[in-house]
């Protein structure tokens, strides 16, 4: 009987190899090597499972996106009313505890300087946010007091100001290890209410 191939978990690791050299060194300076070295592997490997270290970006990001999505679906679950579900979103991306991943921060930080300037990186990372986008903004409108509905407009703006407030959020974390942990998803969360109740 034959083995059962291990390629998907090969790959895996190679991913987190990669976000682990990226988180120290970020995405120019982590070599295959590095790469390699990260996830206990050979660097033969990499090149075996990876043809370039852009494909095991693309990767990264496809992993690190589902892991917030799982993150919010877990959150989520526990939600009974529209603002809990809006504030579970902001809890997934911001909040510490059980789920959150610093590496995956820093990771997420540097894939966004990195779709400035390459093309394959720009293209999915607009994917992501436009996904991120859509769904605050039904969560959004959902939310919003029954006296003043929220614009398609509206909401749409302030969808783009969470994932600005997220992605900056998360450039602080990064790079000021000695900011306030805990100030994020807070101060976020009560922005929003005020601007979903005028």
């Amino acid at each position: 009987m034959a083995r059962p191939s291990n390629t998907e978990h090969r790959r895996q690791e190679i991913v987190l190899g990669l976000m682990a050299a990226m988180a120290e060194k970020g995405y120019e300076k982590a070599s295959i090597q590095s790469i390699a070295k990260a996830a206990g592997l050979s660097p033969g490997l990499i090149h075996y499972h990876f043809k370039t270290k852009l494909e095991i970006l693309i990767a990264l990001m496809t992993e690190l996106s589902s892991k917030a999505d799982d993150r919010y679906e877990l959150l989520v679950a526990k939600a009974d009313t529209a603002e809990d579900k809006l504030m579970a979103y902001i809890d997934a991306a911001l909040a510490l505890g059980e789920g959150s991943d610093q590496q995956a921060v820093a990771a997420w930080v540097i894939i966004g300087a990195e779709a400035v300037r390459l093309e394959d990186v720009r293209s999915l990372y607009q994917e992501v946010i436009a996904k991120h986008s859509d769904t605050l903004v039904a969560l959004l409108t959902q939310a919003a007091s029954s006296e003043k509905k929220l614009s398609k407009k509206k909401a749409k703006e302030l969808a783009t100001f969470i994932i600005a407030s997220i992605e900056g959020a998360y450039q602080i974390a990064t790079t000021i290890p000695d900011a306030s942990k805990d100030y994020a998803a807070r101060i976020l969360k009560e922005a929003v209410l005020n601007a979903i109740a005028d």
